[in-house]
């Protein structure tokens, strides 16, 4: 038997690397530490909703999983439990997760992006270091674009989130992640004052990690909806677009300037 089970049927100890699809039958509540190590054949696995528990390494090395759905009782994904899974495409978790441990993804070379459930605490250093085709995580409704395979960066996210969902923007954390996620609560949330006074007073600061990344949907927003940019600020901006070779946003800032009135009275805000 390639598949094997506890006496009672309820823990899976081992599969051998023979089987392309494996459904693992109703009444199983616990997959045992590197039960389908390096089963490299392993093109499919069908959990089900009795599972609890998924041990350290279980699915490590497991190079043709493609697709992975972790059912409403696992309330951790164990560190290393997914490692090395190169061809892992797409992993979808419930909304009663609680943490994501130690390197669980690492080096999932084929995620693209994830939603992470709002549920979840903890994300684990490493957990999903190395995943370099990884472009964003979608996490308390912040789509979060930073370099997956330098984990300097990652290391403060939560941290980030948490002091930016307590309305604390004051924080010193990495810059780099703290105004573009403060940009995307706003676009959200544009009339949280709070908010919206603190981008105003950091403004020029803030605007320039946008031109630095060359978003031109976030800078063409701004202009089109907001009064951030101003008579005031508007040659600053497109100095540092030019000097950084910025095109896209030296462009839509230029034509902003050619294009807008101003002598028309304005909110100045800087």
């Amino acid at each position: 038997m390639s598949v094997t089970y506890s006496k009672s049927g309820k823990v899976l100890v081992k599969c051998t690397d023979e089987e392309e699809t494996v459904i693992v039958p109703d009444g199983v509540t616990q997959i045992k530490a590197e039960a389908f190590l390096n089963c490299i054949n392993l093109k499919e696995v069908i959990l089900p909703e009795s599972l609890k528990t998924i041990g350290v390494m279980a699915f490590r090395n497991c190079t043709s999983l493609e697709r992975i759905k972790i059912p409403a009782g696992v309330r951790r994904v164990c560190r290393y439990t997914f490692l090395d899974c190169k061809n892992l495409e797409e992993i979808i978790f419930s909304d009663s997760l609680q943490s994501i441990q130690f390197s669980a993804f690492e080096n999932c070379d084929s995620l693209k992006n994830v939603a992470i459930p709002d549920s979840v605490e903890d994300i684990d250093s490493y957990a999903f270091r190395n995943c370099s085709n990884l472009k964003e995580l979608v996490y308390h409704n912040l789509h979060i674009r930073i370099n997956f395979t330098d984990w300097y960066e990652f290391t403060y996210l939560q941290r980030t989130i948490r002091f930016i969902n307590q309305r604390d923007y004051t924080e010193k954390i990495i810059a780099s992640v703290k105004y573009d996620l403060l940009w995307q609560m706003f676009f959200q949330n544009p009339d949280d004052e709070k908010l919206k006074n603190y981008l105003h007073q950091y403004f020029s600061k803030i605007f320039l990690h946008l031109i630095e990344k060359d978003e031109a949907e976030s800078v063409q927003k701004i202009l089109d909806h907001y009064d951030f940019v101003t008579k005031n600020n508007i040659d600053k901006l497109i100095k540092y677009a030019i000097d950084h070779q910025k095109l896209q946003s030296q462009l839509l800032l230029m034509n902003y300037k050619a294009s807008h009135n101003w002598q028309k009275e304005r909110n100045l805000w800087l």
